[in-house]
């Protein structure tokens, strides 16, 4: 038979954990809140039946406030799932049991399954099961989805329980205590239409939920009389939670029976954030955890592994070549191959090692639970410029993917903000980008490439802040933003989380190299190095098609100290995949023979920064925020891009220079900026009427 299975439930209680374990899949998962912001389906079998396993974001109730979870509620509504499984977690039980109440009183058939068991039993303690079976008469499991259980149990118990149900058997003494019945006939004539469960659109109509409410088209007769009723919302809450008490009493014990009381003891990693968090520390500390990770990632480790595969790279190039030689290979066909394939695309492969460490130290970051310590610190700075702590997550995930980090923005509620935040998230540096200079910057600054790498990406940040703070003084100016957060446990990663994302990750970046970046070098390499009338020309002879059309292009960069068609070429392959920039300029003689001195290398660097993202990025931020919030992302990349190199030249000439340059600088950075701002005010972007309310709401005038 075929089944489909819901997996839902409060935020960061390991929903997507389970569904990795019970279909076999590998998504995204972190211990921070807001992860997965889209369901995602996969089929598994067990005994003969098909089970068709929904993720679902996180939410805490039914009545919901963003994107995300209005995703998770439609597909609860929906009436496809033949079961909903609802994940707790163990050691915050009685406030994950919201949620489930909401689903017995919506009448779906639900099976709870308490996760993250392996912290209770390290503290000696477990939970009840049966007790709590009793009070809720439906199934309850305990399990541990981050070290591995046995799934089959699992889906034997949900495969029966959905088979078996009727309707919901449990007796919810506080519904009693509610005006249902008087709410139910002022609302039965629009309850048919509406397709609502009775009890639930009843209970919703007390919350004040809007949703519900809109569904139901209500006269303003009725809503009258529902108003003399009086406010209810706080009383539902609090009849629940007195309900939770009831059942909760006494189900944790400890592992030989005895009854727990009192509440869980914190552990000492709890009280790190006592330092972490510290107002004076926290700051400090975040910086030199950022700097141990560049030095090594981009010092002695990383750079150890990737210069043992560039030499493996080398002696492969010259063994190759020599070979089609002796062979008579035609010469451009050996240059193809050898220079063009081999030494091209082998000369991203290399960067391999540092892409594994630094998505190893990413994935500590994120299962520890310090990215949202970085969200919290950060909160206060991002509110006054118009953002909150939760665009940090996105902005965090955007050094690993930027396609990926601009989907995680739709856990940002205000329309305006989640916008602003899509298209900010490509000015941090991502790894794709991370080849470039790195081979750049061992080329030109031997002994200080980690501090230039360092400084770039950290220079991607203040991009972000600054043009964020411009947005704050233009029409994009955002409302009064809050940032409500369950800080999540500090957690160890295990091994099999951590390689699983470096391998996920090292994954993608093979495929990608061996098919994406493989294809367009090999284009490039062709365009590069034959003409339409010649056939195969030298390259640098100006004759090839690809030198005829950079050179066109080539002098717009001229004041950036790269306007060279090599260079242009290069950015050109980027637009696509930026891991091609280096591979290009690899198979066009090198960085030496691109860049004429260290100078011009650090501004194409810096363009290569902050210029426009890949066409996986640009589909997505199209898909989250439209076209015309895509373009202008395009325009102001670009002039973002140019400006800030431009700077960056100007600046160091001016070091060397002295005054004159310096007075040059001035008026450079204020014609920069007066720039920037002329093109802000003038996309008026936000003067539209909003989707949900057809009219000119607050955050969007």
């Amino acid at each position: 038979m075929n089944y489909t299975f819901a997996l839902t439930g409060n935020p960061n209680v390991g929903k997507t954990s389970l569904y990795n374990r019970l279909t076999r899949s590998s998504r995204h998962v972190g211990n921070w809140h807001g992860v997965t912001v889209d369901k995602a389906s996969k089929k598994a079998s067990y005994d003969q039946n098909e089970i068709n396993i929904v993720d679902l974001p996180g939410f805490y109730s039914l009545t919901v406030y963003s994107f995300e979870e209005e995703i998770s509620r439609d597909d609860i509504l929906s009436g496809n799932n033949n079961l909903v499984i609802n994940i707790c977690e163990a050691s915050n039980l009685p406030r994950n049991l919201y949620l489930a109440l909401q689903l017995l009183e919506l009448n779906v058939p639900v099976m709870i399954v308490i996760n993250m068991m392996d912290e209770l039993h390290k503290r000696g303690l477990t939970i009840d099961v049966k007790k709590l079976e009793k009070h809720l008469c439906i199934p309850v499991v305990s399990v541990s989805a981050k070290y591995g259980f046995n799934g089959n149990d699992l889906l034997s118990g949900a495969v029966a329980y959905a088979q078996e149900f009727k309707t919901n058997r449990v007796k919810l003494p506080y519904l009693s205590k509610l005006p249902l019945k008087k709410v139910q006939e002022i609302i039965s004539p629009n309850l048919t239409k509406s397709g609502l469960n009775p009890i639930y659109a009843s209970i919703k109509v007390l919350e004040n939920d809007s949703f519900v409410i809109d569904k139901l088209e209500l006269s303003d007769k009725q809503k009258s009389q529902l108003n003399s009723l009086g406010d209810y919302q706080a009383t539902v809450a609090k009849l629940r939670y007195e309900f939770i008490d009831q059942i909760t009493d006494g189900v944790i014990v400890n592992r030989e029976g005895t009854k727990k009381t009192g509440k869980l003891n914190a552990s000492i990693a709890d009280n790190a954030d006592k330092i972490m968090l510290n107002k004076w520390l926290a700051l400090p500390i975040f910086l030199l955890i950022m700097s141990g990770i560049f030095w090594i990632t981009f010092g002695f480790v990383g750079k150890f592994l990737t210069d043992l595969l560039d030499g493996g790279k080398d002696v492969l190039v010259t063994w190759v070549n020599g070979g089609l030689d002796s062979l008579n290979v035609p010469e451009w066909m050996n240059a193809l191959i050898s220079y063009g394939i081999i030494d091209g695309v082998g000369g991203v492969i290399v960067f391999l090692p540092q892409i594994v460490i630094l998505f190893f130290f990413l994935a500590l970051l994120e299962d520890s639970g310090y990215i949202s310590r970085v969200a919290f610190m950060t909160d206060g700075l991002f509110r006054k410029i118009g953002l909150s702590g939760r665009a940090v997550f996105t902005m965090i995930m955007g050094l690993g993917c930027s396609a990926t980090a601009v989907l995680t923005a739709r856990g940002l509620e205000d329309p305006l903000m989640r916008k602003k935040t899509v298209i900010l998230t490509p000015f941090m540096s991502c790894s794709a980008r991370l080849p470039v200079y790195t081979a750049i910057a061992a080329a030109f600054f031997t002994s200080g490439s980690v501090a230039i790498i360092f400084g770039l990406y950290f220079l991607g940040a203040v991009t972000v802040v600054i043009l964020a703070a411009i947005f704050q003084k233009t029409s994009l100016k955002s409302g009064e933003s809050s940032f409500i957060m369950e800080m999540p446990k500090y957690r160890m990663p295990t091994a099999e989380r951590v390689l699983q994302i470096i391998g996920n990750n090292a994954k993608v970046f093979i495929i990608k190299v061996g098919t994406l970046v493989f294809a367009l070098n090999v284009i490039v390499w062709v365009l590069c190095n034959f003409s339409i009338t010649k056939g195969f020309v030298p390259v640098g002879g100006g004759e090839s098609i690809m030198e005829k059309i950079s050179a066109l292009i080539a002098p717009i960069f001229a004041p950036l100290g790269f306007g060279n068609w090599q260079a242009v070429t290069a950015l050109m392959s980027g637009l696509v995949a930026k891991e091609v920039v280096i591979s290009t300029i690899t198979s066009l003689g090198g960085v030496e023979n691109v860049f004429p001195d260290s100078l011009a290398a650090i501004c194409f660097m810096v363009y290569t920064l902050l210029y426009v993202p890949c066409v996986a990025t640009l589909g997505a931020v199209r898909k989250e925020v439209g076209v015309k919030w895509m373009i202008f992302g395009l325009i102001l990349q670009l002039a973002v891009a140019y400006l800030a190199a431009l700077a960056v030249r100007i600046i160091v000439l001016a070091f060397i220079s002295g005054l004159l340059h310096g007075i040059i600088v001035l008026g450079a950075v204020t014609a920069a900026t007066m720039i920037l701002t002329a093109i802000l005010g003038l996309m008026n972007i936000n003067k539209r009427r909003c989707v949900r309310c057809k009219a000119n709401c607050s955050s969007c005038k």
